[in-house]
């Protein structure tokens, strides 16, 4: 009942805010601020439809793709009894079911006029696109970088894009676990898709850590519970599990077969029995709802900002009106209040430009000396493990160690990475605000207008770390097509298959050769172990470092182009009280009191709708 009640709630308070905005919106137009005015629109689109990216993943043929296949009620997502899932499938909402592959590349057959270019888009049929993430080519054999579906389904109406991911067998022995962990740190939210044919490996029950410790949101699904009889007993040691490792995440029993036989037969009791309804309440009522309650704080905090530009133009306007005298004063401090803006807003002068060049450039220094540092540890630890050992002998054993601990030293760079983003995107952020405050409403400045024009309550909060900071990372603040690209960038087919790859290889051609000395040197095969050591984690750390370098670039990117908006912003509300300012200083006694009527009405307007606002954004935080 409670959940029930609080749907209800978000429900009204999200038709609020959507009436709130369009409101501020129309104060915005009367104002002649059409930029407020649209980017309260864009606030109101994001209300609606915010992407919100949620991986799918676990290790190989645990039913991943057959569990969204079984969601979106059509096979769109590899699924095949021996094949795997060989590159990312990404489904979102359309108002229609279309399909499109985007290649890796460079091409390998001869360019021309009619050949796409690299990672360019390129339709294909729905129905082929579950065989395209099986065999991770197109159908001239280039190899693809994602799989990209739209299908018109209730469940993705509201933002929810799904990312079938690749499996990942072994845990963080698994030589692709730094990889998807990278990925899943940046998403959204997480299914973790086990099944019932066992209680959760130790490996699995590491990769559900691991993924807890880095998404805000996590959910386990387990599969199949139509072949095995004793799945309740399973489910309940899997609960077990978790319970002991302290990872919070509610296990949902599914089984697809039950669910596709209930929809042919229209059983509901079968359908009940399947587990999809409780599947498909848990992503709504966890993953969506949590994306819900962040657009309506964003769209509070947008109208919040708003009203306050508004505000601070209606606070210097009245006293030019009111107070003839002080005319000149008044016009005085708003070309001052100009200047300033421009100090803040101004490319070469601000200072918080030059921040984020300067913070950005020192992580990327950083994370290279962090990754160098980590594979300088492990290369160390390694020779330190194969000179105590007879690698003719332990190398099968050293393998997955040096994979483990290699996917643990890389996810720790990448988790101090996000962080080191954080806190340079809120030095950013107090920066700005410190140059925007330092401008001064003029009204502000002198004391404030009497008349009970001054609106307070707008000074109490900072606009720029509710949408920056760690949020310039995370998949939601960057558009459709880049997070697309990030996602994929760290869910890289290349990373997936090269890492292996490159163990394999230098595990094969290592145990050759050592197997050559068994009746030879020790040292020898000891040295032909350490250069298979170095090569694999050359390897590592080249990877890691690409995906850290995108991942900088594009937070980078993200946290500039905010704050240079902000400084648009600033620059033209400056702008509209100078205008305002100006035409208040030279209007007659008739229209000066007129237009002070009609401000005095309008401040009376500009407080409703923030005292609404605050009370949305309060009403949010407190649950």
């Amino acid at each position: 009942m409670d959940q029930v009640s609080d749907q209800v709630s978000d429900a009204a308070r999200t038709v609020e805010l959507v009436r709130l905005l369009d409101e501020s919106a129309a104060r915005a137009r009367a104002a002649e601020r059409p930029d407020l005015a649209e980017k309260l629109a864009l606030s109101k689109r994001r209300l609606a439809s915010g992407a919100w990216n949620v991986l799918v993943a676990g290790e190989f043929k645990r039913g991943k793709s057959t569990v969204l296949n079984a969601l979106l009620g059509v096979p769109v997502c590899g699924s095949d009894p021996v094949a795997h899932t060989a590159v990312p499938t990404v489904v979102r909402y359309g108002a229609t079911a279309e399909a499109c592959v985007r290649a890796e590349g460079p091409w390998e057959t001869v360019p021309s006029e009619h050949a796409p270019s690299e990672g360019a888009p390129v339709p294909i049929d729905v129905r082929a696109a579950a065989d395209h993430a099986l065999r991770g080519t197109d159908d001239s054999g280039n190899p693809l970088r994602t799989v990209e579906i739209t299908l018109p389904r209730e469940l993705l109406r509201d933002g929810l894009v799904l990312l079938d991911t690749p499996g990942i067998g072994g845990g963080f022995a698994a030589a692709g676990a730094a990889a998807a962990m990278r990925a899943l740190s940046l998403a959204d939210g997480v299914i973790v898709v086990t099944d019932a044919s066992q209680e959760l490996t130790a490996s699995e029950v590491e990769f559900l850590r691991h993924a807890a410790a880095v998404c805000p949101n996590v959910l386990c699904v387990m599969t199949k519970i139509d072949l095995y009889p004793q799945w309740r007993r399973i489910l309940d040691l899997d609960r077990a599990h978790l319970r002991d490792a302290g990872i919070r995440a509610e296990i949902v029993a599914v089984s697809a077969p039950l669910r596709e036989l209930a929809l042919d037969t229209g059983d509901p009791a079968l359908l009940a029995e399947s587990g999809f309804p409780v599947l498909v309440d848990r992503i709504g009522s966890q993953l969506l709802a949590r994306r819900a309650e962040r657009a309506r704080q964003q769209a509070a905090a947008a109208v919040h900002g708003a009203l306050r530009q508004l505000s601070d133009a209606l606070s210097t306007e009245h006293p030019a009106l009111t107070e003839p005298d002080q005319r000149a004063e008044t016009l005085r401090r708003v070309e001052d209040r100009r200047r300033r803006a421009l100090a803040v807003s101004g490319a070469q002068a601000s200072r918080w430009l030059n921040t984020v060049n300067d913070r950005f450039a020192d992580i990327q220094a950083r994370v290279d000396a962090d990754l160098a540092e980590a594979c300088r540890r492990l290369e160390a630890e390694a020779g330190k493990r194969i000179k105590e050992s007879d690698p003719t002998r332990d190398w099968p054993e050293i393998t997955p160690w040096l994979q483990r601990r290699t996917n643990q030293e890389l996810t720790d760079v990448h988790t101090r990475l996000l962080a080191l983003i954080d806190e340079a995107a809120g030095e950013v952020s107090a920066l700005f605000d410190a140059g925007a405050e330092d401008v001064g409403a003029v009204a502000r400045g002198a004391g404030g207008p009497a008349g009970g024009l001054t609106l307070s309550r707008l000074d109490g909060r900072g606009a720029g770390k509710l949408e920056v900071g760690m949020q310039a990372a995370r998949g939601w603040s960057l558009s459709s097509s880049v997070v697309t690209t990030l996602l994929v960038t760290t869910l890289h087919p290349g990373f997936l298959i090269a890492l292996p790859i490159t163990a394999v290889l230098g595990t094969a051609f290592a145990a050759k050769a050592v197997g050559g000395y068994r009746t030879g040197r020790l040292d020898a095969a000891r040295g032909e172990a350490g250069r298979a050591v170095a090569a694999y984690l050359g390897q590592s750390r080249a990877d890691a470092a690409r995906a850290a370098a995108d991942l900088i670039r594009h937070s980078r990117g993200r946290v500039r182009d905010y704050f240079l908006d902000q400084s648009a912003e600033l620059t033209a509300s400056v702008r509209q009280e100078q205008q305002a300012a100006e035409r208040a200083a030279y209007a007659d006694r008739q229209a000066a009191q007129t237009r002070t009527e009609q401000a005095r009405s309008e401040v009376t307007e500009v407080s409703r709708l923030l005292a609404q606002a605050e009370r949305l954004a309060g009403a949010g935080s407190v649950r």
